[in-house]
């Protein structure tokens, strides 16, 4: 289905559901390979994913990341614009789970670091990415920005591992939003890339 936005050239050439027909449309622009193994686990461990938190002056590390009902996710749009040159690919994945031990180092000015330990579980309502994918740049995933939106708060559990961590953990979630805002800005792209290598085409891009 072709439409006209101005100048604009919109075409969206696959049902959402035919994840075969968007890879051979991304293979055809790009160097990725459409013969992708077709399944990702229902949950599944990252080592590691350190990400910065600047409105919180803060780093997190989330050590043994346990991801859960990443395989509900589901293409909620694609199309190729073809004025502009650029494919957009967007997933929606409800009840998103991620487990993990995290370790938050605090900065300060003037200040020694502080570390605080604790067990994280939280669950996601809906989480959606979008990903850009540019011609300028041979739609390559492994290089494209992927936002999130997160579109309902989690509901989560917290263990802190001491007191002094008890302490410092705020009962106050009024700045829930922005704090997970800034997570999801550095999951996001492991979250899609895993996804789009596994079901639709492969970048081969390092998770």
């Amino acid at each position: 289905m072709t439409r006209d936005l101005g100048a604009c050239q919109v075409v969206r050439p696959c049902a959402l559901s035919d994840l075969a027909c968007i890879g051979r449309n991304l293979a055809a622009n790009s160097r990725c390979n459409p013969n992708v193994p077709g399944r990702i686990p229902a949950r599944y461990t990252v080592q590691s994913l350190p990400f910065h938190a600047p409105y919180f002056n803060a780093t997190y590390i989330d050590y043994n990341l346990v991801v859960s009902n990443h395989n509900r996710c589901r293409v909620s749009e694609f199309f190729i614009n073809l004025s502009s040159k650029t494919a957009v690919l967007s997933l929606d994945c409800p009840n998103l789970d991620f487990e993990s031990n995290r370790l938050t180092i605090q900065h300060a000015s003037l200040q020694e670091d502080r570390q605080f330990s604790y067990r994280i579980q939280g669950t996601y309502p809906l989480i959606r990415l979008t990903t850009n994918l540019h011609a300028s740049n041979g739609l390559n995933l492994c290089s494209s920005l992927t936002f999130a939106d997160v579109v309902a708060l989690p509901k989560f559990r917290l263990n802190p591992n001491n007191k002094q961590t008890a302490n410092y953990l705020s009962r106050d979630l009024t700045l829930l939003n922005i704090f997970e805002r800034e997570c999801f800005f550095w999951r996001a792209s492991l979250l899609a890339r895993y996804f789009i290598n596994s079901l639709i085409c492969n970048y081969g891009c390092n998770l």
